[in-house]
């Protein structure tokens, strides 16, 4: 050792050139210190990543259940969607169905109902009406109004049965000459007639009078449909403006006994 120390002491090259720069390494020193923070914080940052990842990873099979569920729940709304479109068509079907039955329905009820009115029209019909009383109503204050007048037909108990009653009768007015006659239910008026058809016969009661021969009225008035007892009043009408009662008819309806009443009886 000695000896070597001894030729590098004689050689003509500097001892201190060999030797490695301290600065120099201090600065290498200083760079790997960097370089291993840097590579520390990489090291941080990849775990950091991986964590990322992984929460991704996790993240991303959570949305891919969600989107399998949110498949099968618009699989399920789809198939309620047709499902629904499928009862819409079946209740407008049925709707269809009940539109046709009413209309058939109605139609029964109206025909239903024209039977029965026609039934009850013809039994109205049918019912026979009769004529039980013709009373005189000429007050005896008015007898100096009238030369007379009278019912020729009906008669009393005459049975109506055309639904009906047909009135004939003569009025002749003394003071004035009798123009027309009412027929009056309670205190309205259902009918008025004109006095001018020739009665012969009551010209030669009355030769005397010009107007005799034309002093007759007759009228035909529905009685379909009388239930009680009912009275029509009869009224002249003078050419003067003066009312005089002549008479009212008092009618009645009639039972008729049905089929099946008729077969009890029998029975």
């Amino acid at each position: 050792m000695k000896l070597t120390k001894l030729a590098n002491w004689f050689s003509d090259e500097d001892p201190e050139k060999d030797k490695p720069d301290e600065q120099s390494l201090q600065q290498t020193n200083a760079k790997l210190t960097k370089m291993q923070s840097t590579i520390e914080k990489l090291n941080q940052d990849l775990q950091q990543s991986h964590k990322q990842l992984a929460q991704t990873k996790a993240q991303l099979q959570i949305n891919q259940g969600f989107q399998i569920e949110l498949g099968e729940t618009q699989l399920k709304l789809q198939k309620m969607t047709d499902e629904l479109q499928q009862y819409k068509k079946e209740l407008f079907e049925q709707q269809k169905q009940l539109s046709s039955v009413q209309a058939q329905y109605q139609k029964t009820q109206q025909t239903l109902a024209q039977a029965v009115d026609q039934n009850t029209w013809l039994n109205l019909i049918r019912t026979p009406v009769q004529v039980i009383k013709i009373n005189k109503t000429l007050p005896k204050q008015d007898f100096e109004t009238l030369w007379g007048f009278g019912i020729i037909s009906p008669t009393v108990e005459t049975i109506l049965t055309t639904g009906a009653i047909f009135v004939r009768g003569w009025v002749l007015g003394k003071k004035a000459q009798a123009q027309t006659v009412k027929v009056l239910y309670l205190s309205e008026t259902i009918l008025e007639t004109t006095v001018d058809l020739r009665r012969p016969v009551i010209a030669q009661q009355y030769p005397d009078i010009p107007l005799a021969g034309q002093s007759g009225f007759e009228f035909s008035l529905a009685v379909t449909g009388i239930k009680s007892e009912t009275e029509l009043n009869l009224k002249a009408c003078l050419k003067d403006g003066t009312t005089v009662c002549l008479c009212n008819f008092v009618l009645k309806p009639q039972l008729i006994e049905s089929n099946d009443t008729q077969s009890s009886l029998l029975n």
